[in-house]
């Protein structure tokens, strides 16, 4: 069956799973992990076909996205070998695998054919179904699949995945869509216009974390594109326009309970010390919870106190509440070294080739690391999931093109 399909088909079956992922973050867990599984499927189906294992290949031509995730998953590996498994189980740290065959199978495919167009639609097709599930839930209590209301009214569940999604998308499209004069009227409105649609989303959601990520990677974007001789008139008032914009979101009472904060340091005293105590390789990630628990009810960590007295040291957290402390809780210095190789293997080359759409993805670090330092963890699978799609979004923006040229192909960004 397999040697009667081409292998263009499972390319392309690939890529419509993929652009499907980010509305598949949306919708659920089930969704977008069903369209990760079946894409490594159908890659190492296509593999099969051929006959071929395109790894090695990838590996020689010192791939800027392929190396360092796999030796980040061989970090994560090595950790749980030496820790042993959480209440999570083993199958928990060795399921990161399919992120990496995720990755894997879209760096494949673009020294094929040009992917960005897809992942690229999947961001925006990700940010409709977004607006259509909450307006529908605002409208009949209930959205298209049957979720109730405060499903997207909380911090949590779809809340929290649609607040993720689009603290990148919102500054990515805003970006494209400003400073690309390529653009005829009508597709720049588009793309502006998904843009306004995900900065509204992000609004709604009032998540703090991703509200205050997106505001700070807009200043940073206009601070860096903005010509030096206007950058006098331009900071203040981009501060200005902010300062009002927080004011206004931040003007229901809630929003200004520090409570989460000072619950925030004592996590952070804790997963401190976890990693001091575990250096090198961390304490594992399905190992987290149970290191943090035990940490925690020792007493060897003593509360925050707040300034009014109160106490604060919860002994159960899912994760650090910061992207940093949570990489070297987890995996080490070693993790966290192999992490910001990653980072900076793919971001570097994508900042060097800055033009066209890539310019709205040099918001990706900036919205990484403010949403990093307070909120959202690394390992969660829908946050793994995103992150990955939109790393190899910047791996294709950055080095697509080096890396076909090298095999002789036509370039796969135009």
């Amino acid at each position: 069956m397999l040697k009667r399909l081409n292998p263009s088909h499972f390319d392309q079956t690939c890529l419509i799973l993929a652009a499907l992922v980010p509305t598949g973050i949306v919708i659920g867990n089930a969704a977008f992990e069903t369209m990760i599984v079946l894409i490594g499927f159908v890659w190492i189906g296509r593999c099969f076909q051929l006959r071929t294992n395109p790894l090695p290949g990838l590996l020689a031509q010192e791939h800027p996205l392929v190396i360092p995730w796999i030796v980040w998953f061989a970090a994560i590996f090595i950790s749980l070998l030496y820790n042993g498994a959480g209440n999570k189980g083993w199958t928990h740290d060795l399921a990161f695998i399919r992120y990496l065959i995720f990755a894997l199978a879209l760096a494949d495919i673009a020294l094929r054919q040009d992917i960005s167009r897809y992942l690229i639609g999947g961001l925006a097709l990700a940010v409709g179904w977004a607006a259509i599930s909450i307006l529908t839930a605002y409208l009949t209590g209930t959205d298209l699949l049957g979720k109730p209301l405060f499903r997207y009214t909380g911090k949590l569940k779809e809340a929290a995945r649609i607040a993720g999604l689009t603290a990148y998308v919102a500054p990515f499209f805003l970006t494209w869509g400003v400073t690309d004069h390529n653009l005829n009227t009508r597709r720049k409105s588009f793309i502006i216009g998904i843009g306004l649609i995900a900065l509204f989303i992000v609004l709604q959601t009032h998540v703090r974390t991703a509200v205050l990520a997106v505001s700070g990677s807009l200043f940073f974007i206009t601070a860096r594109l903005i010509p030096r001789r206007y950058l006098k008139i331009a900071i203040p008032s981009v501060c200005g326009i902010m300062l009002v914009g927080g004011l206004l979101f931040f003007q229901e009472a809630y929003q200004w309970d520090l409570r989460t904060i000072y619950d925030r340091f004592y996590y952070w005293k804790v997963t401190a010390m976890l990693w001091l105590n575990h250096p090198v390789l961390g304490v594992g990630v399905s190992s987290f919870q149970d290191a943090y628990r035990e940490m925690a009810l020792s007493g060897t960590v003593s509360g925050f106190v707040a300034p009014d007295g109160e106490v604060f040291q919860l002994a159960e957290v899912s994760h650090a509440h910061n992207l940093f402390l949570m990489l070297l809780a987890c995996t080490g210095l070693f993790g966290f070294g192999v992490f910001i190789w990653l980072i900076v293997s793919v971001v570097r080359p994508l900042i060097n080739n800055c033009d066209g759409w890539r310019v709205g993805l040099t918001s990706l670090p900036v919205v990484l690391l403010l949403i990093g330092l307070t909120g959202f963890n690394i390992f969660h699978s829908w946050y793994h999931a995103l992150w990955t799609y939109l790393m190899v979004l910047a791996y294709v923006a950055g080095d697509c093109r080096k890396f076909q040229s090298r095999k002789g192909a036509k370039e796969c960004l135009t």
